[in-house]
């Protein structure tokens, strides 16, 4: 299980643990029971580093602030004939010979070089959201007391978009990490090498996804040709909102303003006030189901669609487009969490046989290890 840390603790003794307000520990119960009680052991999620700490000291932490940053994870198993290389030989599936043509690994894929297939859904989480490393007093930690914003770090944002209702709206609706943006280009620049055709993308209203469309499209080198489709309806379960209300989002004139290269004559399936705060599991894989279906239905050409959500859009989103139903609600976070940042999963449309079945996403994971925060003054000065 996951804890968050409601105030900051200091180590009285070398086998403690420094959390600071915000912070994110992982625990495992089994390894509890020869912890004394009111103490756990568990390891810092911004630090990697591992302890002993209070129990008092944190809460439970929620399904959505928990979500792991950097694991693969397979949604659905794919079929062994759309994974296998030209090399391999023919196989038997249920007794019946694979022929070569039968057989597609992505590469060939989109380059459009198979003309069975039509079009490509690519459905991305965010990067790495700054309150993810500095957890959800980020904001408190790079203002001053005149309320302007500073980089108190080298992984803030060295600026924040301008909005009209002022940045404490940030709070909620906060956007990437430097690393977040990096990786986010990074991702860009590996489709562009494996020469992936965005013709169309859409994006949530949250900051942290229009970023990451935006940084995709400069790795694509496509920032000045694509532009990108806000629609509300790809924000995630409104359930697993923090301030139990819908954030205030940037409007899509201050994207514009900000330089973000904003679609300003697309209109949403969805608007934001139909976005119902706490709605019910079934509400939002409805939600979820119908505006994949008006997406695919609107972008009839050839090429992919590339739809930048959260991760719990990787479910929500690609199930219904390849005829399977929905999670069962129980274990729906459960997969949501193991979803990394910028997580990818491909779906592939079969025109002839009237479906959708997945296929292998065009790039690899991105995986990075922790970088803890250093504090010269501990190791040079201090004792």
């Amino acid at each position: 299980q996951t804890l968050r840390a409601l105030f900051q603790y200091k180590p009285q003794n070398i086998d403690e643990l420094m959390i600071n307000t915000g912070d994110f520990i992982y625990v495992d119960p089994s390894q509890q029971s020869s912890v004394c009680e009111g103490w756990v052991i568990g390891t810092s999620h911004r630090t990697g580093c591992r302890g002993f700490l209070p129990e008092n000291y944190t809460e439970r932490a929620s399904e959505s602030d928990t979500w792991v940053k950097h694991r693969e994870y397979v949604l659905t198993t794919t079929p062994r004939f759309l994974t296998r290389t030209k090399n391999e030989p023919n196989e038997k599936l249920n007794g019946e010979v694979l022929s070569s043509s039968m057989s597609r690994s992505l590469t060939n894929i989109l380059p459009q070089q198979n003309s069975t297939l039509q079009r490509g859904v690519l459905v991305m989480r965010h990067g790495e959201r700054v309150d993810q490393v500095f957890g959800k007093s980020w904001l408190q930690q790079c203002l001053t007391a005149e309320g302007k914003y500073y980089r108190a770090d080298l992984n803030f944002p060295s600026t924040l978009p301008k909005r009209k209702d002022g940045v404490s709206h940030f709070e909620y609706d906060p956007p990437l990490s430097c690393c977040g943006v990096f990786q986010s280009r990074l991702i860009g620049e590996a489709l562009l090498d494996h020469e992936v055709t965005v013709n169309y993308i859409y994006s949530s209203p949250a900051l942290r996804c229009i970023q990451t469309a935006q940084h995709v499209l400069q790795g694509l080198k496509l920032d000045n040709k694509v532009k990108i489709r806000v629609e509300p309806g790809l924000f995630e379960w409104t359930k697993w909102e923090a301030s139990r209300v819908i954030p205030n989002f940037m409007t899509v004139t201050e994207l514009a303003e900000a330089s973000y290269k904003i679609d300003t004559s697309y209109r949403g399936n969805f608007s934001l006030s139909s976005l119902v705060p706490s709605e019910s599991y079934e509400e939002y894989v409805s939600r979820s189901s119908a505006v994949i279906k008006q997406i695919i239905t609107s972008c009839s050409s050839k090429g992919v669609i590339l739809i930048v959500g959260h991760g719990s859009s990787l479910t929500s989103l690609t199930r219904p487009l390849i005829g399977l139903p929905a999670r069962d609600s129980s274990d729906f976070a459960q997969v949501v969490r193991k979803i990394p940042s910028l997580g990818v999963c491909f779906c592939e449309e079969v025109k002839e046989e009237s479906k959708w079945q997945v296929a292998n996403p065009p790039v690899t994971t991105l995986t990075h290890g922790a970088n803890a925060a250093f504090n010269w003054r501990n190791v040079i000065v201090e004792h």
